[in-house]
């Protein structure tokens, strides 16, 4: 489904910026201010509900390292959805609401609140510590005009997601090395079209910076539909390629969930999968636990991205959650220190997701992380321990500020296509128009 901003958006990033020059002017350039019992209070603004979150333990474990220092979790939406935070977290940056710490689950949303000034940069805090981020991160959020903005939370290596008794009810083995084109033969065997247990063999979501343009993701760089340099890459054959990948195996082969069943029934990738209507999900980690309302009554299993060539590394995308301080905080030295705890001991300590630290011991982490489920024994460790252990992350950069709007009109072409309503030269073509006008524009 395309992921468009609220209509109002150009008026909030406007009133934003014009609240956050205000408090510039108005409040502390950022080491903190006390109340008057003598408690820093630093409001922690995210999408995450307490299951999800386990916050209760992290922020008494914090707090009782730290007496005077307060950790106001304020959640704003209850149903872990990312985009209902972000449109709920610009109002009340354009409403003035004092804000300190922020997460956000991407660097392309991360990126464009940056560009919106919203977000203060860590390079004194970072300086001072004497922090190598290279050596203390797995992936780290890069440079925007030359300063950093974030530090890594839970890290998020895109994978495959399978039910392993559909795989042992068709003779498969859990997939180690494999192309798309196995991947496409995988789903034909899966897909039952008749009876009861109809159900596809594939399904493949809505996200607009992947499972649109899904072969992009297994190089080694350039895997965004704009380049690191500002320049078009709607050039590269895997672009197309991947478009006819998911309509051929959506309205030719009837192996995976159609998109316009997708779109019209609302469908969510957790209900797909956990109901069995599909057997294989291209995913990320957060998988792992995050099993929101379902608990599994069967096996699951986990693969790596399959390639384009059997020749190549195992590139994949592994990203996640970053956290920053709002520009506006008085508090910014007590909320660095608290995301730099949160991202090392506080993730270990909240057993809910793999962390980007490299301090932590992967089995520890799953074991943890497995063990805190609804059902353990569901978990197929062996295949997410070897799909985690061979991953190659690859150059992900930090996009532009303005790539959301280019995936929106990238979007709004493929739908077409996928739909059936116009064909993929056409599609191209007008893609590749409508996204070098968005970057000739933002010259």
């Amino acid at each position: 489904m395309k992921l468009k901003w609220i209509g109002s958006l150009l008026t909030v990033l406007v009133l934003m910026i014009a609240v956050i020059g205000c408090s510039n002017d108005e409040k502390s350039s950022g080491k903190g201010s006390e109340t008057e019992d003598g408690v820093v209070t630093l409001n922690f603004h995210h999408w995450y509900n307490e299951e999800a979150g386990n916050w209760a333990k992290v922020i008494e474990a914090y707090e009782k390292e730290n007496p005077g220092v307060k950790i106001n979790s304020q959640p704003l939406v209850e149903n872990l959805n990312h985009d209902e935070y972000l449109k709920k977290l610009d109002l009340l940056a354009s409403s003035g609401d004092q804000l300190d710490i922020l997460m956000f689950s991407n660097q392309t949303d991360f990126a464009k609140r940056v560009d919106a000034g919203l977000m203060a940069p860590l390079d004194s805090f970072i300086e001072k510590e004497g922090l190598n981020l290279e050596e203390e991160y797995k992936s780290f959020p890069g440079q925007i005009d030359g300063s950093y903005y974030a530090l890594p939370g839970k890290s998020v290596t895109s994978l495959v997601l399978l039910n392993k008794d559909h795989l042992d009810a068709a003779g498969l083995p859990v997939p180690t090395d494999w192309t798309w084109d196995e991947y496409e033969e995988y789903a034909k065997k899966l897909t039952i079209n008749e009876g009861a247990n109809k159900r596809y063999g594939s399904y493949f979501h809505t996200w607009p910076d992947t499972f649109l343009v899904l072969k992009l993701m297994n190089k080694e760089k350039n895997t965004h539909i704009i380049n690191e340099d500002g320049t078009s890459n709607m050039d590269d054959p895997m672009v197309k390629e991947s478009l006819e990948l998911r309509y051929r195996m959506e309205q030719e082969d009837k192996t995976s969930v159609p998109y316009a069943e997708t779109l019209s029934q609302k469908l969510d990738y957790r209900q797909q999968f956990f109901t069995q209507s599909a057997s294989m999900i291209p995913s990320g980690s957060w998988m792992i636990s995050e099993w929101g309302e379902f608990t599994p009554d069967f096996k699951m299993a986990w693969a790596p991205l399959p390639k384009n060539n059997k020749a190549d590394k195992p590139w994949t995308i592994i990203q996640g959650d970053v956290l920053g301080i709002a520009q506006n905080s008085e508090h910014q030295e007590e909320a660095y220190k608290f995301i730099r705890w949160f991202t090392t001991e506080g993730i270990m300590l909240q057993q809910k997701s793999l962390p980007s630290w490299t301090g932590a011991d992967l089995n520890e982490v799953i074991d943890n992380l497995v063990a805190n489920t609804t059902k353990p024994e569901a978990v197929d460790k062996e295949s997410l321990i070897y799909t985690l252990e061979n991953a190659v992350a690859a150059e992900r950069g930090v996009p532009q500020s303005f790539i959301a709007e280019a995936y929106d009109d990238y979007n709004a072409e493929a739908e077409l296509y996928l739909l059936g309503e116009q064909n993929i030269e056409t599609t191209m073509k007008n893609a590749k128009e409508k996204i070098q006008a968005i970057i000739d524009a933002n010259k």
